[in-house]
C-alpha cells in the first residue's frame, strides 16, 4: 500500500489528535453531567443533565470516535506503523472498537433510560432510576479511564511488535536507526 506523503501524514495526525482529544473531552464531559446528576436535588436539573448527556453520545461522541478511530487506521494503512505490525496499535484499536460498541448501545441506552426516569420528580429515588443512574456513573468512569488509558499506550507505546511486524522489520530494506518504531 502506498504510504502517505509528509503532509498528508501531517494533516492525518491534526485530525487525530482533535478527534481523540474531543472525543476524552466529550467523556468527561459526560462524567461530569453525571455527577451532577448524581449530586443535585433539582428534579428539573438532573432531567436536563441526562437529556443533555444523551445528545453529546448520539451526535458528538460518535461522531469524534469514529473520526479517531477512521484517523488512526488510515496513520495505520499509509504510515510505517501498520496496523498490525504493533501491540500497542492493535490495543489502542481494540479498546477503541470496543468502547465504540459500548458508548452508544449502554451508555446511550442508559441515558435514554434514565432521562425518561427523572422527568418525574418523584421517580429520581426509585429503585429503577437509581440503578439506572449507577450505571451511567461507572459506566462513565469507565469510559474516561479507557480513553486515558489509549493515550497512554499512545505516548508510551508498549510491547514492541507483533510476530508480522518483526517479519516485515528483517525484510524490510529501511535502516535500522530511523528512529523509534
Amino acid at each position: 500500500m502506498k504510504r502517505v506523503t509528509r503532509r498528508g501524514k501531517q494533516v492525518l495526525d491534526i485530525l487525530h489528535v482533535l478527534t481523540s482529544v474531543g472525543w476524552i473531552g466529550v467523556g468527561l464531559c459526560q462524567l461530569a453531567l453525571n455527577v451532577i446528576g448524581l449530586l443535585t436535588d433539582d428534579p428539573h436539573l438532573r432531567h436536563a443533565v441526562h437529556a443533555i448527556a444523551h445528545l453529546l453520545d448520539r451526535w458528538l461522541l460518535i461522531a469524534l470516535a469514529l473520526g479517531s478511530l477512521t484517523t488512526g487506521t488510515l496513520l495505520g494503512l499509509k504510515t510505517r506503523w501498520g496496523l498490525i505490525s504493533y501491540w500497542w496499535v492493535i490495543a489502542k484499536i481494540a479498546l477503541s472498537a470496543g468502547l465504540l460498541v459500548f458508548t452508544p448501545i449502554w451508555m446511550g441506552g442508559w441515558a435514554i433510560e434514565a432521562t425518561a426516569l427523572s422527568s418525574d420528580s418523584d421517580d429520581a429515588h426509585q429503585p429503577a432510576y437509581l440503578s439506572v443512574r449507577d450505571d451511567l456513573m461507572s459506566g462513565s468512569v469507565a469510559v474516561v479511564t479507557t480513553l486515558v488509558l489509549i493515550m497512554v499506550i499512545s505516548v508510551v507505546k508498549p510491547w514492541g511488535r507483533t510476530p508480522r511486524g518483526r517479519r516485515r522489520q528483517r525484510s524490510s530494506p529501511e535502516p535500522a536507526n530511523r528512529g523509534r518504531p
